[in-house]
């Protein structure tokens, strides 16, 4: 353990926070709260200083740019945003599955859900907004499409025997 200069904490802590801004923009790190991930900086940053030795043979630099980005990847794993218009699908398909009587398409929810491609062509025949809205009938008729319709509905029904009548 040994004691550094303020100037060697300050370096330190830039370069830590370059690497967070960089591993962010190419979205391998997820910062959530700004303030965290200062302090969890400057915590690794006296760490790093008090046990680097200036002396030894490692440069301070290389340790330094092989160390910090794996501290961050670990601390702040990359969550990607969940997308407004997928969620209002998943979130459709799932109101639907829960309160129709009548399943209304050909393929089970769950598997709706799943699907990358399903969602991916819904997304685009739905015509979604950029805060996510949709209308309800355009997204019905998206899933007809690419979902199909459950075949039960397409039935036309037939004469029902109270109506049916003989000929005389």
């Amino acid at each position: 353990m040994r004691d550094y200069t303020e100037n060697e904490l300050c370096e330190t802590v830039f370069y830590l926070a370059r690497y967070a801004e960089c591993l962010e923009i190419d979205k391998t790190i997820t910062v959530t709260d700004e303030r965290e991930l200062f302090w969890m900086i400057l915590k690794w940053a006296q760490e790093f200083e008090r046990n680097f030795d200036p002396s030894g043979e490692k440069d301070h630099s290389i340790e330094l740019e092989t160390q910090g980005p794996q501290w961050l990847r670990e601390t702040f794993p990359y969550m990607p945003e969940e997308d407004v218009a997928r969620k209002a699908i998943i979130d459709f398909v799932n109101f639907e599955s829960a309160t129709s009587v009548v399943w209304p398409w050909a393929v089970p929810a769950e598997e709706i859900i799943q699907s990358e491609k399903i969602l991916r062509k819904v997304e685009r025949a739905a015509g979604f907004e950029q805060e996510g809205n949709f209308e309800t009938d355009v997204l019905y008729a998206a899933l007809d499409r690419i979902a199909g319709v459950n075949p039960v509905l397409r039935e036309e029904p037939g004469p029902s025997p109270e109506t049916f009548q003989p000929s005389m």
